[in-house]
């Protein structure tokens, strides 16, 4: 098995931190003022991080940043039922909205991008009008969980957590360039449009070659047939 210890310290480390530039701020699972704590969150983080710099500890680990955090229990693929968390953190929110967006993103936004430091993956305003030109009503909804349409701030819990995995399992390296068999620094996981997780050859290529995931083209989308079992 793997050792996280050498000589009696830690031989490798990750800091998991979130976005300091998110596109937009959602609510937090704790946002209900009895138990809000949210006004002192980006110092608390920005110390965090400046601590983690300055240990020696940083010399053999990473940095991981992730967006706004989502699903991460067990409405999705088969492989989801021996990792994810209770179905009842679907509900750990009073906006029954919520609930919905959570299941969607173990359902449809399992696919993972990497981004190089404290990044995010910006709409452009070029692809927001070619959506709204060639979509409406429901065929933007369809078009945005497939095709690997990609997050710009926002992550799926399943997804953080196996680039944590995955990073543990290769050493660090002290630049941003690397090859199959390091990550970076720092590095930001974000989501798209898969509906399964990476396998450990794709993270080899994330990892290789980070960048932004592209964005897709709506000309020519056709809605998907609703499956049979579905259909009133």
């Amino acid at each position: 098995g793997w050792d996280g210890y050498k000589g009696g310290s830690c031989k490798r480390a990750i800091a998991c931190v979130p976005l300091s530039n998110p596109i937009k701020k959602e609510k937090s699972m704790g946002w209900m003022p009895i138990f809000n704590n949210d006004s002192k969150e980006e110092k608390i983080w920005k110390d965090f991080v400046d601590s983690w710099k300055s240990h020696p500890i940083a010399s053999n680990g990473n940095i991981v940043r992730f967006g706004s955090l989502w699903g991460g229990s067990v409405d999705g693929p088969e492989m989801l039922s021996e990792i994810g968390l209770d179905e009842r953190i679907y509900k750990m929110s009073l906006e029954n909205y919520r609930d919905l967006r959570e299941r969607a993103f173990d359902r449809f936004r399992l696919g993972a991008q990497v981004l190089l430091g404290d990044d995010v993956n910006v709409k452009p305003e070029s692809q927001e009008n070619v959506e709204k030109e060639h979509l409406s009503g429901e065929e933007i909804e369809a078009f945005k969980i497939q095709g690997g349409y990609p997050e710009q701030d926002r992550t799926n819990r399943h997804t953080i957590a196996a680039a944590v995995v995955e990073s543990l399992l290769r050493p660090a390296k002290g630049t941003f360039s690397v090859d199959s068999s390091g990550v970076p620094p720092e590095f930001t996981v974000l989501s798209k449009s898969v509906k399964m997780l990476p396998t450990t050859q794709e993270w080899d290529q994330l990892f290789t070659n980070p960048g932004p995931a592209e964005w897709p083209s709506p000309v020519g989308f056709v809605m998907p047939e609703v499956p049979e079992e579905f259909q009133e």
